[in-house]
């Protein structure tokens, strides 16, 4: 029976009394092996907590799912993630129908799973894709090309035998490969009957398809066309799910599985997609990055490179901070994000406001606008709600 552990990012510990050593030892090592150069865990004396990172991990016997501090309700801070995934298109599937019918109120990874099951379900009713594949057999009738070196060294002896090389029109491609291959890491990370009933369908149109050689770089190397690109973003999906499984055995086989997301990413993809709701995709520059902050005088050529996230109708800087404005009641910033903002205003001459801003909490007080010395220009700290996407389009219209 697994455990599920439910934990909010940079904010919940999991300590010995929650997870067994050897239960420690597996996160960390699942950690370390798929996620190498990401900061995930905080790794202190018998505890650990997931920072910079959403998402869930399955592991042998225990599922971590981090949601991020929006709210006080657990439901509701699941619900605003998937919202989020689904809005700004970080996974290649909508979540609109399991939020629509409040199955966000489940565990992350069945809500997640159970819309890839849907979509690829609905696309294998239309029929699985089949391509021209190359057989070669030792056939008793002759079929296609006969490849005479290896007939010979095959059949010295057996005169009623031809080694054949054909193209056969089957669904064993490399395509229907990936979807088996993910269907039964699906399998295994999930207990629940409806799912393995879904799965079954699923696998019951790819009935005739091999495994996917996991060895291989076949991966990424589908070739996309009219007729398949239906499933593309099932087989995206697909992938995510196989690049995410590790298979290791300590005694038994055991075997760990994850989606995982950068929070401060995912934060300023979901206000890109709210400010281009709020006042127009022609008004919003993500990434703009056309302003240097020095010139060298001997080379003449400009130096440090500014990049703020958003820049508004040329008149208003944004920048995105996925972190608390406040904490034990009073406004909380990094001088060095203040410094940012500084070198943003002075660069852009037509720019007289520049806004850091960050998700709204509970019990925030009132925070603070700075005034750059002998301009017009403000650098400001601003909250917004992430909990439902209107409220957080409002909540910009509202700021800007």
């Amino acid at each position: 029976m697994n455990k599920t552990i439910i934990v909010r990012e940079s904010f919940d510990w999991i300590t010995e009394k929650q997870i067994t050593p050897a239960q420690f030892n597996e996160l960390v090592r699942y950690i370390d092996e798929k996620y190498p150069n990401d900061n995930v865990l905080d790794i202190k004396f018998q505890r650990l907590r997931f920072i910079n990172y959403v998402g869930v991990i399955q592991c042998s016997d225990v599922r971590y799912e981090i949601l991020p501090k929006i709210s006080l309700s657990v439901n509701d801070d699941r619900k605003a993630l998937l919202s989020m995934l689904s809005i700004t298109g970080f996974l290649p599937i909508s979540f609109y129908e399991v939020i629509y019918n409040g199955e966000e109120n489940s565990e992350l990874l069945t809500a997640v799973l159970r819309a890839f099951l849907v979509k690829i379900l609905s696309e294998l009713k239309k029929g699985s894709y089949k391509t021209y594949e190359r057989q070669e057999e030792n056939l008793y009738t002759l079929k296609g090309k006969l490849e005479i070196s290896t007939h010979i060294r095959t059949n010295p002896f057996q005169k009623a035998r031809a080694y054949c090389s054909f193209d056969e029109h089957t669904e064993n491609n490399d395509l229907n490969k990936l979807f088996k291959t993910a269907l039964l890491i699906v399998k295994r990370q999930t207990q629940l009957h409806s799912f393995h009933l879904h799965i079954d369908r699923c696998l019951n149109y790819l009935e005739n398809v091999d495994l996917l050689n996991l060895s291989s770089s076949k991966l990424g190397n589908i070739a996309w066309n009219r007729q398949n690109q239906r499933f593309h973003d099932a087989a995206l999906f697909a992938k995510l799910i196989i690049e995410r499984a590790s298979f290791y055995s300590k005694g038994q086989q055991s075997s760990s599985f994850s989606f995982l997301f950068p929070m401060n990413l995912l934060f300023e993809k979901y206000i890109e997609a709210a400010l281009r709701e709020a006042v127009g995709n022609r008004e919003v520059i993500s990434q703009h990055a056309e302003k240097r902050l020095v010139r060298n005088k001997k080379s003449g050529f400009g130096n440090i490179l500014l990049k703020p996230d958003f820049v508004i109708n040329n008149k208003v800087i944004i920048d995105t901070k996925w972190k608390s404005a406040t904490y034990n009641g009073r406004s909380h910033y990094n001088q060095s994000d203040v410094y940012q903002m500084y070198a943003y205003v002075t660069a852009y001459k037509e720019v007289d406001r520049c806004i850091l801003l960050y998700p709204k909490q509970e019990g925030e007080e009132e925070l603070p606008v700075w005034e750059v010395v002998d301009t017009n220009k403000t650098i400001e700290m601003k909250t917004v709600r992430i909990d439902d996407f209107f409220r957080t389009v409002d909540g910009l219209r509202e700021i800007l």
